[in-house]
């Protein structure tokens, strides 16, 4: 298996995961705070989202960000550059509810830009420093981090539909499968 089947593969199955966790989440689900300093669903989702157009679009290929690229940031009504960092939990209070089935959408183009990306990638290529201020953070650092993002904020994900749902709220096979 190359490292580029690997992160293909990996990438896959946290979309797999994704699916299964927000396929039937309701408006209300997907903005409900379990308290005043915590994330939604809804906001977690669109700030994994955003972390990797940010990461793949514009670190790894000096890029236009796919939100930006596409008018996806003026279909949701909200600035070109941001991507959670360092909100508030006031920001993220006043975060609107955006609709599940087109921010699903814009994740499918971030996720075909990513593997558009890493397809054309040969060994080397991960050994590169796309940025010369951050000669630490190469291709293949820009992965990793990205591969961490994506799932840790997946069990975030299904954890706060566990707190509304309780114990059914995902497939039995959701655990032993991943």
């Amino acid at each position: 298996m190359t490292l580029n089947s690997f992160i293909e593969e990996t990438l896959g199955r946290e979309q797999e995961l994704l699916a299964q966790v927000v396929q039937d989440l309701t408006p209300q689900e997907l903005a409900w705070r379990p308290g005043p300093e915590a994330n939604p669903i809804g906001w977690t989702l669109w700030h994994l989202l955003r972390v990797e157009d940010m990461w793949v679009q514009f670190f790894a290929q000096h890029r236009l960000e796919i939100w930006e690229r596409d008018g996806w940031h003026q279909k949701f009504g909200l600035p070109t550059r941001d991507n959670g960092f360092g909100h508030t939990p006031e920001q993220v209070a006043a975060f609107p509810a955006l609709d599940l089935a087109s921010l699903l959408q814009y994740g499918q183009a971030v996720r075909a830009g990513t593997l558009e990306y890493l397809r054309g990638l040969d060994r080397p290529d991960f050994q590169a420093a796309p940025r010369e201020r951050r000669p630490e953070i190469s291709v293949e650092v820009i992965f990793r981090r990205l591969i961490g993002e994506l799932y840790q904020h997946l069990g975030q994900l299904a954890y706060l539909k566990g707190l509304q749902r309780g114990a059914g709220a995902l497939p039995a096979n959701f655990a032993a499968a991943s």
